[in-house]
């Protein structure tokens, strides 16, 4: 029993100095194939292991191949050898086998530009996140039609139109562009009227509101019973093909903040608006983000 406590505490050593490097692997050493079926595997470690702890001889052929660093006898340092060979950690001439490093999980880009955050290099506005009382002054006065909105989203908005047009159906803007002062009176006068427990599912606090960047607007009627129209359905379906997202989906509550609403799109172009809405997920699913008041 001492004699096998001293063997196995010798190939420790021998280990730990072969993660040093301290061993190395002579020209003349065997060539580890102790088996001689042609390739060095568990099988080998075992029967050099065998021989050193006196349980199985080695002779010959065989013990000529378990002496891989060339000193002259089989010892717990050819086991060390074999074995980190068979792991893939050290090859037998000496050489480092180390896989790559699997890459660390990368969260998202969140930036903050004048007051306003940019996430993977998109604007938001939610809960979590709110623009400055002054941002989105002067759309109206810029944008190429009446409801405030960019003209990158309007135009989008038209082509989306049209078609919806062609397949039988009429939308128009019912909500565009907000300014944080317009958004404040709408704001608090729900709270007034609701409490602000209630107002606050479905409507943004001023600075919180998408409105206000004019990227978002309301199509046909921002109430309720407007998510069983023919209209809503044809939004959800085809908004995306314009670089439109559904922003408040339905069923998606706990992660947006608000209650589900067909009517409120927003623009994020075509490339992304597919990925968001091919992918099941609400913009602060897709973007790894939250959205409550902080």
């Amino acid at each position: 029993m001492k004699r096998k406590n001293k063997i196995i505490t010798g190939m420790a050593a021998a280990v730990l100095a072969l993660a040093a490097g301290s061993i190395c692997a002579y020209a003349d050493g065997g060539s580890g194939d102790i088996d001689g079926d042609g390739s060095i595997t568990a099988t080998d470690v075992v029967c050099a292991a065998a021989y050193v702890k006196g349980i199985r001889p080695l002779y010959g052929q065989a013990l000529a191949a378990a002496d891989v660093n060339g000193d002259g006898s089989v010892n717990a340092a050819d086991v060390a050898m074999l074995a980190a060979h068979v792991k893939g950690i050290r090859s037998l001439n000496g050489n480092y086998s180390t896989p790559d490093p699997e890459p660390e999980p990368q969260g998202p880009v969140i930036e903050v530009r004048n007051g306003v955050t940019y996430v993977d290099g998109i604007l938001i506005a939610n809960k979590s996140y709110a623009l400055p009382s002054n941002y989105g002054w002067g759309l109206t006065y810029s944008c190429n039609n009446d409801y405030g909105l960019t003209n990158e989203t309007w135009n989008a908005f038209c082509e989306m139109q049209s078609a919806a047009w062609r397949d039988g159906y009429s939308l128009w803007v019912c909500s565009g562009y907000r300014s944080y002062d317009y958004q404040s009176s709408l704001y608090w006068g729900y709270v007034n009227r609701d409490g602000q427990w209630a107002a606050d599912t479905y409507s943004a606090r001023p600075g919180h509101s998408e409105h206000q960047t004019g990227l978002a607007l309301d199509i046909n009627y921002a109430e309720s019973w407007f998510n069983n129209t023919a209209e809503a359905v044809w939004i959800a379906n085809n908004c995306a093909d314009y670089g439109f997202i559904l922003r408040y989906p339905a069923g998606k509550e706990d992660k947006t903040g608000y209650k589900h609403e067909s009517w409120h799109v927003r623009y994020v172009g075509k490339d992304l608006a597919r990925k968001v809405t091919d992918s099941g997920l609400c913009l602060e699913e897709y973007l790894g983000i939250d959205s409550y008041y902080h």
